[in-house]
């Protein structure tokens, strides 16, 4: 499985991923310089190496490195009689997630359609306004994700005037709002 990620950027998936393999952001600087040490020819990675390059105390270095290796996202093998470091596990897990994504994105695709475009303006109008701004494309992909589920659209506005009137206005705020509303509505 492998092979098929030098096709991708393991950057890019392992930035858009890390938070769905449970890494932390200390942990996923250590795996981004990791990376970098691999592709600069270095075939053993050690804590010594990580705390020249990195600006992370030894004892919380080696905290981060062994965390990485429970979660085998890191692991040491023999290659060729060699001692070597490795993200091959990590970069199949990663390859996993996009696939899975890969096909999700098909059939939300194919939902986008479900939703009609005036309820999608008028969504989207809404938020533009509160937000004073042009949605990105990731907030659109999150509306419409709630649209896609049957989040009702009054629902949606009402939680966005809810977290504008918090002076909490981020799509996160907007989502556990709508969560804990559903929520209610399921206890009744």
């Amino acid at each position: 499985m492998y092979n098929k990620l030098n096709a991708l950027d393991f950057i890019y998936l392992l930035l858009d991923y890390y938070k769905d393999l449970k890494i932390t952001n200390d942990e996923l600087l250590v795996l981004l310089m990791c990376d970098h040490l691999l592709n600069s020819d270095n075939k053993l990675i050690t804590i010594e190496q990580l705390e020249m390059k990195l600006d992370i105390p030894f004892n919380e270095l080696d905290k981060i490195f062994n965390s990485l290796l429970t979660k085998k996202y890191i692991v040491y093998e023999t290659k060729n009689d060699d001692f070597v470091t490795s993200l091959n596990n990590l970069k199949n897990e990663l390859l996993k997630h996009y696939y899975k994504d890969l096909n999700n994105e098909t059939l939300v695709k194919d939902d986008k359609e479900i939703v009609n475009e005036e309820t999608k303006i008028k969504v989207f109008s809404s938020f533009e306004h509160y937000f004073n701004r042009e949605l990105n494309e990731t907030e659109k992909d999150f509306i419409m994700k709630w649209l896609v589920n049957g989040i009702d659209v009054e629902m949606i506005i009402d939680s966005l005037k809810d977290a504008y009137n918090l002076g909490a206005l981020t799509i996160k705020k907007i989502d556990g709002i709508i969560a804990k509303k559903l929520k209610e509505e399921e206890d009744i």
